[in-house]
């Protein structure tokens, strides 16, 4: 079997081009980790509130229910 320049020049363009498709695709999944991970830390940080909000109320008023208003 004899392999041509051309066949290689085909299959290097080939590569070439799944490279660059492979490369978007890690890029747009960093992204999506570097989201998640703030969306996470919102949250941990709004865990973070609630539980000060529980501590607080239950240090500074006994164990009166805490009132909730809806704005």
């Amino acid at each position: 079997m004899t392999i041509t320049k051309e066949q290689i020049d085909k299959k290097l363009e080939e590569l070439n081009s799944n490279k660059i498709v492979v490369q978007d695709r890690i890029t747009k999944a960093s992204e999506t980790i570097k989201q998640a991970n703030a969306d996470l830390n919102a949250i941990a940080g709004a865990i973070q509130l609630c539980e000060q909000l529980i501590v607080s109320s239950n240090t500074d008023e006994g164990d009166k229910p805490v009132e909730v208003i809806d704005e």
